[in-house]
């Protein structure tokens, strides 16, 4: 059996918090619960706000859709190998029935949504963040419509439209917080990091924080 240490995360209650707003925001239809369906047609919506490439469509699917599938199966691995930090039904009850919700298109609540991400950061901070990661990573590249590395804050705003968000003063003030170089852009690493922040650090006064929280 492995004995490499893991990295393992608190979720205080201003993580929560968080936890609780991105869920809200990718909840459109504003009714408590996520399914796959919802996923398939937020990627609609993407693809019809940049016209996506094959590729870039194919990508952000996956990765809304699959997401948890995904997550259990690398944890599953690491537990099946012996290692630490893997994921199991004693462990993470609640993670691997929102797997089976998700791929059998059920229905997922907010506080399902919440405790599963517990269950993960409580035991294996870094395999969660490896699903987080390219999860954002894919927003970031539905944003980029020239494919230059950067986002700017039409494409920003743009792409906040898509999760239902109408506020755009807000993704603009939103955007310039990201933008921590005043550039009047940012790329891929700056804007996953950010995410990366929003999701681990015991703050609401964050880049992101600081206006999703307060919404």
């Amino acid at each position: 059996m492995s004995s490499d240490s893991v990295e393992t995360m608190e979720v205080t209650q201003h993580i929560e918090i968080k936890i609780r707003k991105w869920f809200q925001l990718i909840n459109l239809k504003k009714n408590g619960y996520i399914t796959k369906q919802d996923f398939s047609e937020m990627t609609e919506a993407f693809n019809k706000e940049f016209n996506l490439s094959e590729k870039k469509s194919q990508a952000l699917k996956m990765w809304f859709e699959d997401q948890y599938e995904m997550l259990v199966k690398r944890g599953k691995a690491i537990t099946a190998k012996g290692g630490n930090g893997g994921i199991s039904k004693d462990t993470t009850p609640t993670l691997m029935e929102v797997e089976r919700k998700m791929r059998e298109n059920g229905r997922v609540s907010e506080d399902e949504t919440v405790t599963a991400c517990k269950e993960v950061l409580s035991i294996n901070k870094n395999l969660y963040l490896e699903n987080f990661k390219p999860l954002v990573g894919s927003f970031f590249d539905a944003f980029d419509v020239s494919d230059s590395g950067y986002i700017t804050t039409e494409t920003f705003q743009r792409g906040m439209k898509c999760f239902g968000m109408t506020n755009m003063e807000a993704a603009d003030m939103m955007f310039h917080a990201m933008d921590t170089e005043k550039e009047g852009k940012f790329d891929k690493e700056r804007y996953v990091g950010h995410w990366v922040d929003y999701l681990t650090e015991d703050s609401l006064d964050g880049v992101i924080a600081q206006f999703l929280c307060r919404m």
